[in-house]
């Protein structure tokens, strides 16, 4: 609750104007030459990894999971394990009805089943008819494009809905708007739906670049907005719809990572008062 008497907004004004004239905000400095490509900025974090000793040393579930894989190729950033298990850790164990766009090697679906349990299923969505070769006889492989809303729709009816979605697909701006615009509402009440390597946002030849318009960064920010609706005091009704915030616990952003969480049953925000005594 915000509760500001006029002593208290004169001292606010006063620490702002003191900020507005100090040091820039934790500035550590960058090189001045900018990377050549998207593909140089990835080529920089490659590490390579001692399986073995990363598996022993696991802090939590999910990077156990990844780490023992040796069947089919995966290929993740290791600071994705500990989100995912933050996020995902409580539909362990569950029959989870879990989609993945982006199949790849086939090797991310075995370490979700690994990381899931025996009670989920798993479904996996590619563009590369190779996929369809996955014969893994506890996943089930969709051959489409990820904006393929037919496709999709048709997913989610043979799974009887759905509760998780990853999208590590094409890592296009656009294509990840639209998948999300039409998974996102069919989502199970309390689901998750996370979108990977968000980093490709800021990269031209995936529809984005530093606070592009079309970006799906800059459209998960928008939505930060929408998700305040009901705090809203703009005149335009369609900024102060509930429809969005209505459904959504809470969005959180990571280093290339968004990740939305639904609410079942979301009860309109209440600002309650405890307590007796007050400031004479």
């Amino acid at each position: 609750m915000i509760t500001i008497c006029k002593n208290s907004m004169k001292l606010l004004s006063k620490i702002l104007g003191r900020q507005a004239t100090a040091a820039p905000f934790l500035r550590a400095g960058a090189a001045v030459e900018a990377p050549g490509t998207w593909n140089d900025v990835v080529r920089s974090y490659e590490r390579p990894v001692d399986q073995a000793n990363e598996q022993a040393c696991a802090q939590n579930a999910a990077e156990a999971a990844y780490y023992a894989q040796v069947d089919r190729v995966a290929n993740k950033w290791h600071h994705y394990l500990e989100i995912y298990d933050r996020h995902l850790s409580n539909h362990r164990d569950k029959p989870v009805r879990f989609l993945e766009l982006g199949v790849c090697q086939g090797g991310s679906l075995q370490v979700w089943r690994r990381y899931l349990g025996d009670s989920a299923l798993l479904h996996g969505l590619d563009i590369d008819p190779r996929c369809a070769t996955i014969d893994d006889t506890d996943l089930v492989i969709h051959i489409g494009s990820q904006t393929d809303t037919g496709l999709l729709g048709r997913v989610v009816e043979q799974m009887g809905g759905i509760d998780v979605v990853i999208d590590d697909a094409s890592h296009i701006s656009a294509h990840q708007i639209t998948s999300f615009e039409f998974l996102y509402p069919l989502l199970a009440p309390d689901g998750v739906y996370i979108v990977e390597d968000a980093h490709s946002s800021y990269w031209q030849d995936f529809g984005g670049g530093l606070r592009a318009p079309g970006s799906f960064m800059e459209y998960a920010k928008r939505l930060i907005d929408r998700l305040h609706a009901g705090y809203v005091l703009n005149a335009d009704p369609v900024s102060r719809d509930p429809g969005f915030a209505a459904v959504t616990h809470g969005i959180s952003f990571y280093d290339s990572m968004v990740v939305f969480e639904k609410r079942s049953g979301k009860a309109r925000p209440r600002s309650t008062i405890v307590g007796t005594r007050w400031l004479a």
